[in-house]
């Protein structure tokens, strides 16, 4: 009896599978070509600077480098901005010390690969979580 059904719906889904010779499943159309206009009211672009004027953050991982004094968290972190210009670099204050993290990533191997990086530099450096700032797109 099974045997019976196999083959009936293999027979009845057969002509879906057949193709016709010298065509392809998706015939493409002639490539036209044309002009787009593109028209922002202004609400609308009134909108995309309020978007672009918001910090938008997200979670992520940064690894921080230094926690200790200002003056000493201050000259680790223009060092490191020598180095490192295109790693973005964050002082915060935590009572009583202030610490330095740095990088915005998303995820924690992107962290790991900082991490090995700086790691030579600042040996008592790790990854911690943290709300991270959105990449610029260019």
């Amino acid at each position: 009896m099974r045997s019976v059904i196999v083959l009936g719906v293999f027979g009845w889904t057969a002509p879906l599978w057949a193709q016709v010779a010298g065509t392809t499943a998706v015939d493409t159309p002639a490539v036209a070509v044309g002009e787009v206009r593109v028209t922002l009211t202004p609400a609308i672009e009134k909108l995309l600077t309020d978007y672009s004027a918001h910090e938008h953050r997200m979670n992520g991982y940064r690894v921080q480098i230094f926690l200790g004094d200002r003056a000493t968290a201050e000259a680790t972190k223009r060092a490191f901005l020598q180095r490192n210009p295109d790693v973005p670099a964050y002082l915060s204050w935590l009572a009583p010390n202030f610490r330095l993290r740095v990088g915005d990533l998303r995820t924690r191997l992107e962290a790991e690969r900082l991490l090995r990086d700086v790691k030579e530099a600042y040996p008592g450096s790790y990854i911690v979580p943290d709300e991270i700032e959105m990449p610029r797109v260019d």
